[in-house]
């Protein structure tokens, strides 16, 4: 698969690298928030060893990423790295930081 370089890339990336057994029993929601010219909303929905990805901001997040989408990307491709991206105040996180930190794992 290409680096991402969209939200539909994003999203499809997502879909390809979730791991559902990881997932069991998680219930969370999470919204991304892209600045930049690929930028945008988009939420993401763990649900039981489910994903459920989509256009648009979430219902009730309990944490919201916000950060420039070649950051993004960056991340997904594994050119850059959330926690020195949050250090740096690259990105910032709405809601839950123990939520937030736990997105990473459900994918491989």
């Amino acid at each position: 698969m290409p680096v991402p370089s969209s939200i539909d890339d994003s999203l499809e990336w997502m879909r390809k690298h979730f791991d559902p057994e990881r997932a069991r029993g998680v219930h969370e929601v999470y919204e991304v928030d892209l600045r930049g010219s690929a930028g945008g909303r988009f939420h993401v929905c763990v649900e039981d060893g489910a994903l459920i990805v989509g256009q648009g901001p979430a219902e009730s997040p309990g944490a919201v990423f916000r950060l420039a989408d070649v950051d993004w990307f960056g991340v997904l491709a594994g050119r850059e790295n959330a926690d020195l991206l949050y250090m740096a105040g690259r990105l910032e996180v709405d809601g839950d930081l123990a939520q937030a930190g736990r997105l990473r794992k459900y994918f491989r």
